[in-house]
This record gives structure tokens, C-alpha cells and sequence, in this order.
């Protein structure tokens, strides 16, 4: 009789626990599409296509903070890439990259840069972003904290939908998520490089967030790379500090310098 009874108590228990959780949740997703239908249509889009809910919210808060330069930040279409290669910018970024590497080697005979060339489509960030661990985690301890905040008032009324919005703007995820919210990433738009050092066909460094701590800290090739690309002066600014990628530069030349592009001759020391 009383394990019966205690088994009717903790059903009711568990039964009021999902009762006073639902309203928090269906507020988060009511504010969150609210907040979406006044973004920027991609983004709308975009957001749809993101699994659960800490992913979307962690998702829009990038686009949020992205502002007014979300746009020329969007990552391009397959048509736009491919009309991207027939380019003096683009001529431009492949002589800034034999540049960095031909300095490189000059330094460190015997080691070379391999460059990933991938272009990062809106697809492929979508599913990253669906998939890595780390993104997943800031996701579920920023849906903790909003499910949290909900009960102060977030919802899909026009006030509760800007209390959301403060809310992201002003949220610091934990941890730092590894990857651009889609439609973001430098790499959607031929920015980004991933340098590599290899040495005999075998990677030294690579972009393997394990190998910071050992190749990159420890064996120094971060600050080898650093050095490198300084002396190249090839227009890159880098490495990324958040997250921690001691491989990923950005390509950010002088407005001009693709009408002439640097030589490759290995003449900087």
C-alpha cells in the first residue's frame, strides 16, 4: 500500500514538473519565432533548419550581434563562389597564400603550408553547426538560462520578444562555441584560411582543436605561422582568438592591392 502510494506521489510530483516546465519552453519557442519573423529573411530561413532549440537561440543571438553587417557577412551561394574564382580578388588571395608559404618555408626548411581551399556553403555550416559537441553544449546552458529568464517575462508578445532579444545580446556562452553560426563563417565567403604545416606529407599541425595545447603551443609553430605571415605582410589578420584557432586567417587586403598582386619570390626574411 505505501509503495503504491509513493509511486501515485511521484507520478503527480513528475506530472507538475512537466506542467510547470511546459509554459517556460513554449514561451522560449514563441518569442524565438516572434524574434525570427523580424530578422533578416535568411536568417528566418536559416533558423528553421537548425535542430532544437538552444541551436536556434545560440544561432540568433550571432545573427543579433552581427547587426547591421550581417549582410555583407552572408555566406554566398554556389553560383556566387564559383563567380568568385574568376576574380583579380581572387587572384589576390592565391598570390597572398603562395606568398605566406614561400616565406615559410624560407624559415622552416623542410616544413611547408598546405592551404584548405574549401569553400564553406550554407549546407555544410548547417550541418556542422546541427552535429559538433561544443556547439550543442553552449546551446543547452543558453536554453537553461533562457527557459530560466522566461518566467521574467519572454515571450511572443512584443515585449517579451525584446526581453529575449536583450537577453541574447547580452548573453557570454559557455563554453566558446567552436564553429560561426551558419551563414556566418568567414569561410562562406572565401575569407578565411586554415594553415597546416606538414613536413614530408605528414601533418605537424593541423586544424585539430586537440593539437593547440601540443603542436601548436608547445612545438610553436603558432608563433612560427604568426611570424610568417607577418613578414609575408600578404594582407591576412589573425590568428583567430575566439575560439582559439592558431591556423585560421582572415584575408583583409589594402582596398586596391588586388590590382596588384605580391610577388611570390621568397625574398622577405
Amino acid at each position: 500500500m505505501r509503495a503504491a502510494l509513493a509511486s501515485v506521489v511521484a507520478a503527480t510530483t513528475l506530472a507538475a514538473g512537466f506542467a510547470r516546465a511546459e509554459p517556460a519552453e513554449t514561451n522560449v519557442e514563441a518569442a524565438l519565432a516572434a524574434l525570427a519573423a523580424r530578422l533578416d529573411p535568411r536568417v528566418a530561413t536559416t533558423l528553421e533548419r537548425i535542430d532544437g532549440a538552444g541551436r536556434r537561440l545560440l544561432a540568433a543571438r550571432a545573427y543579433l550581434r552581427a547587426g547591421a553587417q550581417l549582410g555583407e557577412r552572408w555566406s554566398w551561394s554556389a553560383e556566387q563562389a564559383a563567380a568568385f574564382e574568376d576574380t583579380a580578388e581572387k587572384r589576390a588571395l592565391d598570390a597572398a597564400v603562395a606568398r605566406v608559404r614561400c616565406v615559410f618555408k624560407s624559415r622552416h626548411p623542410g616544413y611547408t603550408l598546405w592551404v584548405n581551399p574549401e569553400f564553406r556553403s550554407l549546407d555544410l555550416q548547417l550541418t556542422r553547426w546541427n552535429e559538433n559537441p561544443g556547439v550543442g553544449l553552449a546551446a543547452a546552458n543558453l536554453l537553461t538560462a533562457v527557459e530560466q529568464a522566461a518566467a521574467a517575462g519572454i515571450s511572443d508578445t512584443p515585449d517579451g520578444v525584446a526581453a529575449l532579444r536583450e537577453f541574447l545580446l547580452a548573453h557570454v556562452p559557455a563554453p566558446v562555441p567552436p564553429l560561426a553560426a551558419p551563414g556566418l563563417s568567414p569561410h562562406g565567403r572565401l575569407r578565411a584560411v586554415d594553415f597546416q604545416v606538414e613536413s614530408a606529407g605528414r601533418i605537424v599541425a593541423g586544424t585539430d582543436t586537440a593539437s593547440i595545447e601540443t603542436a601548436w603551443i608547445q612545438d610553436r609553430w603558432k608563433e612560427r605561422l604568426r611570424e610568417a605571415v607577418a613578414a609575408a605582410d600578404a594582407g591576412f589578420e589573425g590568428p583567430l582568438a575566439s575560439p582559439d584557432e592558431p591556423w585560421h586567417y582572415e584575408f583583409r587586403p589594402q582596398p586596391g592591392s588586388e590590382e596588384t598582386p605580391l610577388p611570390t619570390a621568397c625574398d622577405a626574411t
